[in-house]
This record gives C-alpha cells, sequence and structure tokens, in this order.
C-alpha cells in the first residue's frame, strides 16, 4: 500500500493488510450493499419477472460504492459530488493512459488537461483529502464506529511518524495512487466472474448451496472460508488476467542471473510473465480449459487454496514482501456482491453469445428472484 517505505521494514502484516478493520467495516459494507443495490435496480428493466441490468455497470457502481465505504467512510461517499468524482477519477486515468499509447510524450500534458477537463476530478478528491489528512483532520466528522477501520484514517496515522510521508500533499497524492488501482480492478475482476457464472449455471446452484451451508447469517469468517467459491474466482481469472506482465521492477545496478544466460543492465525494467505463467501446461493441465474446480484441495488434509494466496505460479498479486496488501479488501467486495446475487437470483446473459464472441463488456444480464 505504501511503497517500499512500509512493506519492507517487518511491520506487522497483518495491520499493514488492515484484515481486522475489514471484519469491523463488514456490517456496514453489507448495508451499502443493499443500498446501492437498491438504486441499480431502479435502472434495470423488469419484464417477466425478470430484472434486466448492464453488467459493467452494475459491478463498476457495486464495486466503486463499497470500496469507497472502505477507503473513506460513510459520510464523505454518501455525498454524491465526491462519488462521482471518485468513479470519474478512475475513468479519466484509464482514458488518459489509452491516449497516452497513440501521443508524443510532449502532448500528454495538453490531453491530459483536455480529456480530465483540467482535473476537475481531481482537484475535487484532492481538497476533501488534503483536509481530512492535513488541517481537518481533528474535525473529520465520521462516526466513530467507522472511522478508525478506514484507508484514509489509517494510512494518515502511520504516515504521521515517517518523514517521507509528511505533508498532507504527499498523503493525499498517494491515496489518489492507491484509490486508482484499488477502484479499477475489482469492479473489472467481478466483471469477468459474473460473465463466467451467467454462462454456468451449473456453478450457481454449486455456489449457492455452499453459501447456504454457511447458515442464516453469512459473516465475515464465513466468506473467508468458501473452497468452492474461491476455487472459481481463481480459476476464472487465471483465465482472464488484468496484467499479462506483472511485479515491473527497475534495476538500480546491473545483474548477471547466476547461469550466466541473462543480464539485466542498469535502468532496465523487468516484469513477471504473469500471464504465460498462469496458461503454462507444466504448472496447470490443459491450460486454456475452464476447470472451476482445480484449486480445490486435493485431499482433506490439504490446505485450502484461497483467492488471496500469493504464489510464484499465481502471480495476479505479486509475490514476497510486495504483495499487493490490497487483495484482502479486493476479496471482500468480490465476494460479498457475489454471495449477495447468489443468494437472491438466477443469472443469465441476455446475449447467450457475448462472452464468447468478445463482447461480454457491452453484455447485459437478466436475473430471475429465487423463491
Amino acid at each position: 500500500m505504501f511503497g517500499f517505505k512500509h512493506t519492507m521494514n517487518n511491520l506487522d502484516h497483518n495491520r499493514i493488510d488492515h484484515k481486522v478493520d475489514l471484519e469491523g467495516l463488514y456490517p456496514y459494507l453489507l448495508v451499502r450493499f443493499n443500498y446501492a443495490f437498491y438504486e441499480e435496480l431502479q435502472h434495470g428493466r423488469a419484464e417477466n419477472g425478470e430484472m434486466t441490468l448492464s453488467m459493467a455497470h452494475i459491478c463498476r457502481k457495486l464495486s466503486s460504492r463499497m470500496m469507497s465505504l472502505i477507503f473513506f467512510g460513510d459520510k464523505l461517499t454518501s455525498n454524491e459530488k465526491f462519488s462521482a468524482a471518485l468513479l470519474q477519477y478512475s475513468r479519466d486515468m484509464i482514458n488518459c493512459m489509452m491516449a497516452f499509447q497513440v501521443t508524443p510524450g510532449f502532448l500528454s500534458p495538453i490531453v491530459h488537461f483536455i480529456i480530465t477537463k483540467r482535473g476537475r476530478a481531481m482537484h475535487i478528491l484532492q481538497s476533501h483529502f488534503y483536509d481530512i489528512m492535513g488541517p481537518g483532520r481533528e474535525n473529520w466528522d465520521e462516526p466513530e464506529a467507522i472511522k478508525p477501520y478506514t484507508i484514509i484514517h489509517n494510512m494518515t496515522n502511520l504516515g504521521s511518524s515517517s518523514r517521507y510521508w509528511d505533508g498532507a500533499d504527499v498523503k493525499s497524492q498517494n491515496l489518489l495512487g492507491v484509490w486508482f488501482a484499488a477502484s479499477h480492478q475489482p469492479w473489472m475482476n467481478l466483471h469477468f466472474i459474473l460473465l463466467e457464472l451467467c454462462a454456468q449455471p451449473d456453478w450457481q446452484v454449486r455456489l449457492r448451496q455452499e453459501l447456504e451451508g454457511c447458515g442464516d447469517f453469512l459473516d465475515y469468517d464465513n466468506l473467508r472460508n468458501l473452497p468452492f467459491l474461491d476455487s472459481l474466482i481463481k480459476e476464472t481469472l487465471r483465465l482472464n488476467p488484468l496484467d499479462t506482465l506483472g511485479v515491473r521492477r527497475k534495476a538500480v545496478e546491473a545483474y548477471t542471473f547466476t547461469d550466466g544466460s541473462v543480464t539485466v543492465p542498469r535502468g532496465a525494467t523487468i516484469c513477471v510473465p504473469a500471464g504465460d505463467i498462469l496458461h503454462d501446461a507444466q504448472i496447470y493441465a490443459q491450460p486454456d480449459q475452464f476447470e472451476g474446480t482445480r484449486f480445490l484441495p486435493k485431499s482433506t488434509q490439504s490446505r485450502p487454496s484461497r483467492f488471496t494466496d500469493v504464489s510464484h505460479e499465481y502471480p495476479m498479486w505479486g509475490y514476497g514482501s510486495l504483495a499487493c496488501p490490497g487483495r484482502f479488501h479486493a476479496e471482500l467486495v468480490i465476494k460479498m456482491v457475489l454471495s449477495q446475487l447468489l443468494l437472491k437470483y438466477d443469472m443469465r446473459l441476455l446475449n447467450g453469445n457475448a462472452r464468447k464472441n468478445g463482447h461480454g463488456k457491452l453484455s447485459r444480464f437478466r436475473m430471475s428472484q429465487l423463491e
């Protein structure tokens, strides 16, 4: 979350990951989901007992609304202008990244200026961040039941004892970067998973049975111990990695591998070929085929494979001490959305071929309420 300064100095990783905080936020996230989902239903089309919705839109809105609560609390993210700026900022950054691929470097500032409308969304967010992380910190009126669990609160506290992170400007800039990473990746992954589930009705039944086996109330601990759901998520994202190249690092000095085969010059950028690893036949049998049970324990003595596990064979989250600490936040949001939908609805694509013909991002899906 905080780069090298806070990931390589032996701090308690359980606190850096804030898994404790996520358990505290769980009931508030459930309320936020129900409210946001109800809002989205108002924009759907009801017909013959089914509700038709845009899959990409609902994934983006639900994920953003829940992730923003984790980051900034309830009161600030209930502000419509602020919430709209959160969504717009992520869209601005993605549009800029695409434009920069075909724009000469010297034109980048102008392109950024035009696409972001003078950085409108960014300035709205930074004005709030600067106040909460700086001069207005003591006056931040977020309810005390939620405030200590939020990322903006914990990030401010962790940075207060370090001159490296001193100043509200530095903290707010870093928080913007963390928000961008956390805001667009969960909803895109959620989209892939829902597409797969709509194409796999038998898996909807299987996962629903697993969820119902948790009893009348699905709590935070239950969500973290669902081997079939973990396996389905991991297999779907193995086949649809957001990054084909990951764990990017710049060599600060020249390095030659011990077998002498490769020398990395100083200043070169090296990456892990995540896409190739996830489709390596030596690691995964029939790597191009969907096998939803691939990550289930091989025996009753085997440790369950979790979505958040860090492994060189599944490099989605990075590796080692620099593995993404936000993976626990993403896991919770994705699993909460999936579990709530699965327990209440059967789902299918409006166009059954959308997933196969590459138009999944434009797909609409239908939900029919369970008896």
